[in-house]
């Protein structure tokens, strides 16, 4: 029986230990864990020189738990494999790894369903006036909507959706629910199913964004979309037009949107992500009151374990019978 050693939480090992089991007995092979080092303890030389695959906990819900495996797998010398719980690529170690000739793979779309209801969730609380209600309940005030500022039907809107991965298609899809008009962005061509009115690639930003009620931002942080959505980027999108960015803070300029939320020129956000995180306490962001935070937390439902696991048990037993891996990423 082949033995294939595991850097894993013990915690992670222990609810999977059922599913490991049964791939075990499938597959012929053996699992052998070394289980991540509790603060302030390292893994021996020996442990190092054992662990061939890994895989860490969450790190948006146990950080210091991830950074100890990080810093234990850079620093075994024959892991050829670790599967990251989530679908961002663009943190330098995950560079470091491919570069030390370490296959990746991700959970990408594993949390498109619950990231993309928080989307809509937002941008539906804005479409229709909820910080406007929220204001008045907690003034104790009971203020109706003057004629001259009904919301808009969402039937007469348009939004753009900037990247149309498994998040961005889920958003879209249910952009088109709601009967907007959807304009998607991405490099690759149309396929039957796109839930998109529209499909442009990202060079024709320019033309889609002066028709644009919404901007979405879903795509992932890489060389060419940091920085994109720049103070002249911005400026295309028409009075009153409202952003909504659950990607990631540094695609956008915050300074810039800042200004535009807070003269008026943007109506509106929903941001669940900024360019420094925790968003710091004295950000005007936090007191605009058109604008919807949340701690980079869009992706949380009861069902997070059972959503990642899977990806990372499948490829679990591609491994051990020496197949394709799913979701594997060759490059950030």
């Amino acid at each position: 029986m082949t033995m294939t050693v595991l850097l894993i939480d013990r915690a992670m090992y222990e609810a999977y230990s059922d599913e490991i089991a049964r791939i075990e007995v499938a597959t012929g092979g053996s699992i052998e864990p070394v289980f991540i080092p509790p603060s302030g303890e390292r893994l021996t030389p020996e442990d190092l020189g054992r662990i061939e695959i890994g895989t860490p906990p969450n790190g948006d819900y146990e950080p210091e738990g991830a950074r100890r495996f990080y810093g234990g797998a850079l620093r075994a010398p024959n892991i050829r494999w670790v599967h990251l719980p989530h679908a961002g690529i663009d943190d330098p170690v995950f560079g470091q790894l491919l570069d030390a000739g370490v296959r990746l793979t991700n959970a990408s779309g594993a949390m498109a369903e619950p990231i993309a209801w928080s989307a809509i969730a937002g941008l539906l609380q804005l479409a229709r006036g909820f910080p406007r209600w929220a204001a008045s309940q907690r003034r104790h005030e009971w203020e109706t909507h003057p004629r001259a500022e009904f919301p808009r039907d969402l039937r007469e809107q348009t939004i753009v959706v900037f990247g149309l991965g498994a998040i961005g298609m889920e958003i879209a899809r249910l952009a088109q629910a709601l009967h907007l008009h959807v304009v998607g962005v991405r490099r690759s061509p149309a396929r039957d199913g796109d839930p998109v009115d529209e499909l442009v690639t990202p060079d024709q930003l320019a033309e889609v964004l002066p028709r644009a009620d919404w901007l979405a931002i879903a795509s992932p942080l890489t060389d060419e979309t940091s920085g994109l959505f720049d103070d002249a980027l911005l400026g295309l999108l028409p009075d009153g037009a409202r952003i909504v960015n659950i990607a990631r803070g540094e695609i956008i300029d915050e300074a810039a949107m800042t200004a535009r939320l807070t003269d008026g020129r943007l109506a509106g956000a929903y941001l669940d992500v900024f360019e420094q995180e925790p968003l710091p306490s004295e950000s005007p962001l936090w007191d605009l009151p058109r604008v919807i935070i949340s701690p980079h937390d869009s992706s949380t439902t009861t069902a997070v374990d059972s959503r990642l696991s899977g990806y990372f048990l499948r490829n679990l037993e591609h491994w051990l019978r020496e197949e394709a891996l799913e979701q594997e990423v060759f490059e950030r």
